[in-house]
């Protein structure tokens, strides 16, 4: 009986996946040469780290469909971000600004440890 009841759905969404396509507009590629990257010497992380590189393309995207007159519900859902991400990056004026409280090289505790253990042991 479970196993009739979880392939009935399945099978009913294999059948009607075409109009559900039809539903959800496709998003516009975006070439990577198109994206500006702005890389300024105080940036925490330079170009090739992969946090901000994903920040940066994640910013220009956003961008790149407000610009095309696209609402942020349907960047959302055209991006499968959250809505909350979304914003965070479309009020964002640079990738930059995103970076703020996150992890940007600073020591942390177990770094003073070691340095404690690395001056007491030698």
């Amino acid at each position: 009986m479970w196993h009739n009841l979880s392939e009935a759905p399945e099978r009913s969404v294999a059948q009607h996946r075409r109009c559900l396509r039809v539903l959800v507009p496709e998003a516009p590629e975006i070439e990577p040469e198109s994206v500006p990257v702005e890389e300024t010497s105080g940036s925490p992380w330079p170009t090739g780290h992969r946090f901000a590189d994903r920040t940066r393309a994640r910013h220009a995207t956003v961008h790149a469909l407000l610009e095309a007159r696209h609402s942020r519900r349907s960047i959302q859902r055209q991006l499968g971000m959250t809505y909350r991400t979304v914003k965070r990056s479309a009020d964002a004026a640079t990738p930059q600004a995103l970076f703020i409280g996150q992890w940007q090289n600073r020591p942390s505790v177990l770094d003073e440890y070691k340095t404690y253990l690395d001056d007491r042991w030698s």
